[in-house]
């Protein structure tokens, strides 16, 4: 195929023009160093360059005053733009300095113009504006991950008489109970219980691999973290907190014994496992979660007032407090960081709320005549009428407190 047939008339946010030469520049950034009594230079790859385009443009006819002026606008317009490029076609860009018009009465009937683009990027965050959630999702992470580790020092069957790896069995079925019911208050619960399900088949074949067995098991909480619904989903975790105070005691036989021992410390282990898993995806879906597959933001819990994000803030962190109380010495630090990144998390997002507050209207009332009074905007009826579960709107009972936002 000739290059005739690939090339395209030019046009910038959708103005013509005719493309009398192009140059492109582009490559690596590359900084060279050079050091005192030495003769080769080191290099260092900075990454590719910018692609930069310069354009000389005409426009010609009876009527180029007209499209050399349209083309004019659409180079001092503010942002990025469309610049299909006769030679590399379709390209978001951004006007890259100033541009040249030259006209003369010698070649009358045309406007000759000059600007240079370059490739338009993504819009840069400022440094002082963190992720929300980002420093969290990282401390629960860290906490997730010794939890593993943890697990695989304590947790053993093998070189132990059969009723160790029974009894281990037994624990790992009751355990996994446990949050199949907490999973189950989610919507679309069904699809949950088949993944316990098959979690639970395979207890045999993980027995002797603790690495994947802690592995799986965590996998089994953080996806009752992936829903719609991430009140239910806070609930659910929450459910497991302290799971460990519910669990049988283990049948000693009367003695103790190293097996019986061991059997004691892999019951331990299965629960405290559940317990920071579960502390870490409530911290997740309290702050805000990381990114999916797909780059893009899980929602986490969005508070209705100031009270509800100090609610479930306190709730969380008397549990990493109960679990800080119990923990090895060389797991404390991650616990308390993960406790320390849940308030400070919280206290960014809860400054913006307002907090709840109570009203008794004096007499029966229609609620927008409360909105009115409280706020100065009928409109607000609504929360009112929502929060309060008010069955006639329009004749709000006197002499009975409502549950309301306060300004301030």
């Amino acid at each position: 195929m000739a290059w005739r047939d690939e090339y395209r008339p030019g046009s910038f946010r959708g103005v013509p023009f005719n493309l009398r030469t192009s140059s492109r520049t582009g490559g690596r950034r590359t900084v060279l160093d050079e050091y005192p009594l030495r003769d080769k230079p080191s290099t260092q790859d900075m990454g590719r360059s910018a692609r930069k385009f310069t354009l000389l443009m005409v426009v010609i006819g009876a009527d180029y005053m007209a499209r050399r002026d349209q083309l004019i606008e659409a180079l001092e317009a503010k942002g990025p733009g469309t610049l299909v490029h006769p030679y590399y076609g379709e390209m978001q860009v951004a006007v890259l300095d100033g541009y040249s018009c030259e006209e003369s009465t010698a070649e009358g009937g045309r406007a000759t113009i000059s600007q240079t683009f370059v490739e338009s990027g993504e819009e840069p965050r400022p440094d002082n504006k963190p992720l929300q959630g980002a420093q969290a999702n990282a401390a629960a992470d860290l906490v997730q991950e010794e939890a593993v580790s943890e697990f695989q020092e304590v947790w053993a069957v093998a070189g132990y008489a059969s009723f160790v790896a029974e009894e281990a069995v037994d624990v790992l079925q009751e355990a996994t109970g446990y949050i199949g019911s907490a999973g189950g208050m989610l919507s679309g619960a069904s699809g949950f219980g088949s993944l316990v399900g098959r979690l639970t088949g395979s207890f045999q074949q993980l027995l002797l691999s603790p690495g994947n067995l802690a592995g799986n098991i965590i996998g089994l909480i953080r996806g009752m973290t992936s829903t719609s619904d991430p009140f239910a989903a806070f609930r659910a975790q929450a459910s497991l907190f302290n799971l460990g105070s519910k669990a049988k005691p283990v049948r000693s036989g009367g003695y103790v014994t190293k097996a019986r021992a061991q059997q004691v410390a892999n019951q331990a282990a299965v629960y405290r496992l559940i317990e920071r898993a579960a502390a870490a995806e409530a911290v997740r879906l309290a702050t805000g979660r990381p990114l999916d597959a797909n780059a893009r933001p899980l929602p986490g819990m969005t508070y209705d007032n100031r009270d509800q994000a100090i609610q479930v803030r306190d709730q969380v962190v008397a549990e990493l407090e109960r679990q800080q109380l119990v923990a090895a010495a060389q797991r404390y630090r991650a616990l308390a960081g993960l406790s320390s990144s849940l308030v400070v998390e919280l206290q960014r997002s809860a400054a913006d709320l307002a907090p709840l507050g109570s009203y008794t209207p004096q007499s029966t009332m229609p609620a927008l005549l409360i909105a009115h009074k409280l706020y100065g905007d009928a409109r607000e009826a609504q929360d009112i009428t929502i929060r309060n579960r008010l069955t006639h709107p329009g004749f709000v009972v006197g002499g009975q407190p409502l549950e309301v936002l306060r300004n301030g």
